[in-house]
């Protein structure tokens, strides 16, 4: 199918080197060096996405009807079963039924049961041999009725109204027999034996309290981790662990992303870890296994997902345990449209954060980027240089910047960050600015320049001292001018000796009056176009969201700007830059859980659309 992503109104990749606090304001309270990204997003260990070099785009297994709340289910004779919501049909269309051998070719038994009502997102299951239909008809009664999995087509014994006001109902049978109704966002109740009636008082299902009782996230939206979703609650068990499984559309990359999530628990009733993103853009999802035991995750996305590999279809996500027993979508396929999801890191036997991009005046690439994983601590380590005559191969050479060649002592908890590289052409000579985080004192952002006019220095610095108070510092050369950006919108322009500002900084913003980004800012001047570009976590909180990149476009260079667009998700705090063959790239570290990868240097291909806008490809099939 075409991909989608190209259809969005903008997108630019870019990425963003990690500061360890959401505000410059909190870093005073920061704890020591060695633990502030104890379980950061950009750990492998937290990762919802780890793609295989082979992994492949999720595939439309069924297309006839646009179909919504697609609910699988196999029987024990390895016959598939399909339902969902149909879409732009009869209002009054009751519960079809599709059936397969071979999950591809899939054959329509027509409307099977509630024929003349509306009903929305019927579930199917199957236990022994029976068939079960779990719906909510058009008063909002949630129902189950019952019919052989031999003869699907055959009339279904219904129950009588089970719970009033239910929405997304489902129906959960375990290995004793013991039936579980459950709907909305984690609504559960036992049901009697013959499905007629509850046997209990209904409860809701989330996380164990415990688990937030001493340590609750910080930020507005904590509250998601106290639910595991916002609706179409479903439950499966596996290695003897009772899963809680539930949609939300988090607004992550900036667009309504439907993801699933997950919980686990040793009871049905719990107590319930805390929730986890396993197959993003998914859509309201159901769990099936096939005859060899393996896992997959029904994936059926809205239209209102720009990343989604399709929309209105349905598809099959197979899971795969993570080292620390999470279920996750499979190394082997993607299920996001875009380049990102698709590209590869191009080092991947460094460590490295904020990597930036310069095309020399040599005609060579150089390489910068944060090593060490979250920077070099005092007194180790410091800026590592890395050549490239095609952006492919990548030779790493000597150390070009250490502590020592800052003139003075820090704290052991200081950290070196960001560095950029800049080819500036008036001046003939290159520069890197970089930040330096100390605890009780926060980040300052240095310039340096090379005394020889090569990218391997040796570098003074330009000033006396650090340049500024603030991080990320990007210097852009236009017209001969130099100027600094840094601390998420600041620029002012360098006077001729390159050890001042010359007039008053300024900050950049867009027609709200937003930053375009909190940290990690870049420039970059197309024709007559400046776009700056700025890292943001969307979504809830780090551990559910992405770090993407954000951007502007103006006539002017200290704007206004446009209003803050998202570029490339997962995409923060990297350079924008035009290769010799005039071609657009972003650098990107991957630093969220739904990266394709973490802490490695890659890049992305830019599309430069009309002046105002440039947007990422979507996967090559």
């Amino acid at each position: 199918m075409t991909p989608r992503v190209g259809q969005r109104a903008a997108a630019l990749a870019v990425m963003l080197a990690l500061c360890a606090s959401t505000a410059l304001g909190q870093t005073k309270r920061r704890p020591p060096a060695d633990d502030i990204f104890l379980d950061h997003p950009s750990q492998d260990k937290n990762a919802t996405v780890m793609p295989s070099a082979n992994a492949r785009p999720v595939e439309s297994l069924f297309a006839s009807r646009a179909l919504l709340d697609a609910s699988i289910a196999r029987s024990s004779n390895n016959e598939w079963f399909l339902t969902g919501t149909v879409l732009r049909a009869l209002p009054r269309d009751g519960i079809q039924l599709w059936t397969s051998r071979d999950r591809r070719s899939w054959r329509s038994l027509g409307i099977v049961h509630a024929k003349g009502e509306r009903v929305t997102a019927p579930d199917i299951a199957v236990h022994g041999d029976s068939l079960y239909l779990t719906y909510t008809d058009a008063a909002g009664c949630a129902r189950v009725a019952r019919g052989s999995a031999a003869k699907p087509a055959e009339p279904y014994v219904g129950s009588p109204c089970l719970v009033k006001n239910a929405a997304d109902a489902s129906l959960f049978i375990d290995d004793d027999g013991s039936a579980y109704l459950l709907w909305g966002a984690g609504m559960i109740a036992r049901l009697q034996t013959d499905m007629q009636r509850l046997a209990e008082t209904p409860r809701f299902l989330k996380p164990d309290p415990a688990l937030l009782a001493t340590n609750p996230p910080p930020g507005k939206d904590w509250p998601v981790r106290t639910r595991v979703g916002s609706a179409g609650a479903a439950m499966f068990k596996d290695n003897g662990r009772y899963v809680l499984l539930a949609n939300e559309v988090t607004g992550r990359m900036r667009s309504p992303t439907d993801d699933v999530f997950m919980a686990e628990a040793p009871t049905p009733y719990g107590p319930f870890s805390l929730r986890y993103l396993a197959v993003p853009h998914a859509g309201q999802s159901s769990i099936v296994r096939d005859d060899q035991g393996a896992l997959y995750a029904s994936y059926n996305p809205k239209c209102e997902d720009d990343f989604s590999l399709f929309c209105e279809q349905v598809g099959l996500v197979p899971l795969e345990r993570s080292p620390d027993g999470r279920l996750r979508q499979s190394a082997n396929i993607l299920t996001e449209n875009s380049a990102v999801a698709s590209a590869r890191p191009l080092l991947t036997s460094e460590m490295m954060r904020d990597p930036s991009v310069a095309l020399g005046g040599d005609g060579q690439y150089y390489l910068v980027g944060t090593q060490g994983g979250f920077g070099y601590a005092y007194p180790n380590g410091g800026i590592t240089l890395f050549r490239s005559q095609d952006l492919k191969t990548w030779e790493k050479g000597a150390t070009v910047f250490n502590w020592k060649g800052l003139g003075r002592t820090f704290k052991n908890t200081a950290e070196l960050w960001a560095p950029e590289i800049t080819w500036v052409d008036s001046d003939q000579t290159y520069y890197i600015a970089f930040s330096i985080m100390e605890r009780d004192v926060g980040g300052k952002t240095w310039i340096y320049r090379s005394k020889t006019g090569k990218a391997e220095g040796p570098y003074e610095n330009v000033a006396r001292e650090n340049f500024v108070q603030g991080i990320d510092g990007f210097l852009f050369e236009d017209g001969g001018d130099l100027y600094l950006l840094w601390g998420g919108g600041n620029l002012g322009k360098l006077n001729a000796k390159r050890d001042a500002f010359d007039g008053p900084v300024r900050r950049l913003v867009d027609t709200d009056g937003e930053h375009i980004g909190y940290e990690g800012n870049a420039l970059i001047k197309i024709g007559d176009t400046y776009f700056v570009t700025g890292a943001e976590w969307n979504g809830p909180l780090r551990t559910h969201g992405t770090y993407d990149m954000m951007y502007g476009s103006s006539k002017s260079l200290f704007g206004p700007y446009t209003k803050r667009r998202l570029g490339a998700p997962h995409a923060g705090h990297g350079t924008p830059f035009r290769d010799k063959e005039g071609r657009y790239w972003s650098t990107m570290f991957g630093n969220d859980v739904t990266s394709p990868w973490r802490r490695q240097f890659g890049l992305i291909p830019l599309d430069i659309g009309d002046e105002r806008a440039i947007r990422v490809p979507g996967i090559q099939r």
